[in-house]
């Protein structure tokens, strides 16, 4: 079925993309666990990080006892900035009087203060932290309101290599969201040797695509043509509440890439990246992704690319086009990591900023999980709005020892995986 004119209003579009504190589509995202480093970059007793997160401006540090803490920025004293803190004694200590806050926000000493009794007054804004996976999450919504930090299969499996990765990106967490699980774009944007392959990508059939709400999310199955105008079978999934994750088919998985920096994939196996698009504020977001690839036959791990922040050529440097010797419609080179995520991140900003106005659109058949996943956080945002929980949030630790993103095509299982339990339909 043909769908045409779905554009959102601007009230609907102002309501899914706004997610500062008080917001309604802030209330709902904050009913969730955001990563917000990884665990590795955040030593005991560490010079404490300035963060901004759903447009709060926080300060992350480990205490001495390795304790994670994400406390509000400002001290609850004369409001210096405690990024600029000494971590000891049990906290983070506030540079201009002593103040010192545990992870929990407790005021443990002020040292100029007569009464001993004053500190005992102070609840300093502090949220709970979880690390998994090697992330660190934050929790912000109501405290009573705390669900389980999802046991994502994968950020728990141990039969394999996990890596993770981070970037920052200018624009709302949604339209970077929508870029990813608009999957159909890589055999344009992507393209490399265009000039050439354009003629093949014509040739070969229309992408064909399943969609269903899961109880996670809303997944999606591709059949498509790839970036070298290889056809073959994509997996796509939203996460709630801004999560991704990708996972090749078997019947592409294995076939030769256009890349020429790409990590080697597992033999005879799938790998799956999972991505969370946490908002910085209204208009800047970070993507941390996760990837994870079993161990080859011979037990040997896959080769993967080591912990990093990844670099790209962004909006200043034009993304690194080169109209007139890069073979892609863009000018921009599909073939080497950095300028890919280029190609990605130019796609996504220009829709807008600082974030995109979805009255402009008009939407086509291959967008129906873009639909799909707007109309599950609209609703998710009602739902908080009624008192009730959104689509997603665990509370039963029986539903979490590994949650499984996945329907129930048998491409989706790992090796490793005998009798796969894919997620529950939404009904």
């Amino acid at each position: 079925m043909r769908q045409e004119g779905s554009m959102l209003s601007e009230e609907l579009n102002d309501l899914i993309n706004r997610v500062g504190p008080g917001t309604p589509g802030g209330d709902y995202i904050r009913r969730y666990w955001h990563p917000v480093e990884l665990s590795a970059r955040v030593a005991p007793g560490g010079q404490p990080k300035q963060i901004r997160v759903l447009g709060e401006d926080l300060v992350l540090f480990r205490d001495q006892d390795g304790r994670a803490g994400v406390l509000g920025l400002h001290c609850s004293h004369r409001c210096v900035s405690l990024a600029y803190g000494r971590v000891e004694d049990g906290g983070i200590r506030c540079a201009m009087h002593g103040w010192v806050y545990d992870v929990d926000g407790r005021c443990l000493e002020q040292p100029a203060e007569p009464d001993d009794s004053f500190r005992d007054r102070i609840q300093h804004p502090a949220y709970p932290c979880e690390e998994l996976g090697g992330l660190i999450f934050t929790y912000m919504g109501p405290p009573e309101k705390k669900p389980l930090l999802p046991r994502y299969e994968v950020l728990v499996r141990e039969d394999g290599t996990r890596t993770r990765e981070w970037y920052f990106i200018d624009g709302g967490y949604l339209q970077h969201l929508e870029g990813a699980l608009d999957t159909v774009h890589a055999q344009y944007l992507h393209m490399a040797n265009w000039s050439v392959k354009k003629y093949e990508v014509a040739s070969q059939p229309k992408p064909k695509i399943d969609s269903a709400e899961l109880s996670y999310g809303m997944w999606s199955r591709i059949y498509k043509s790839h970036p070298g105008a290889v056809m073959g079978t994509i997996f796509s999934h939203f996460v709630m509440p801004g999560g991704f994750l990708l996972q090749n088919g078997r019947d592409y998985e294995n076939r030769p890439r256009q890349r020429t920096d790409q990590p080697a994939q597992p033999q005879h196996d799938i790998s799956k990246n999972q991505s969370w698009y946490v908002p910085v504020d209204d208009a800047h977001c970070l993507r941390f992704r996760v990837n994870f690839s079993p161990l080859n036959p011979d037990r040997t791990p896959a080769s993967l690319r080591p912990d990093a922040e990844l670099v790209h050529s962004r909006r200043g440097d034009d993304y690194g086009r080169d109209y007139d010797n890069i073979d892609s419609i863009s000018g921009i080179d599909p073939t080497v990591g950095a300028t890919f995520r280029s190609q990605d991140t130019m796609a996504n900003e220009t829709q807008g900023l600082p974030y995109m106005d979805r009255r402009m659109e008009h939407l086509g058949a291959h967008d129906r999980p873009l639909t799909m996943t707007r109309m599950i956080i609209l609703k998710a945002i009602a739902d908080v709005q009624k008192g009730l929980d959104p689509k997603h949030v665990i509370r039963d630790p029986a539903e979490n020892q590994i949650v499984y993103v996945r329907g129930d095509d048998p491409q989706e299982c790992f090796n490793a995986d005998s009798e796969p339990t894919p997620a529950v339909a939404w009904s």
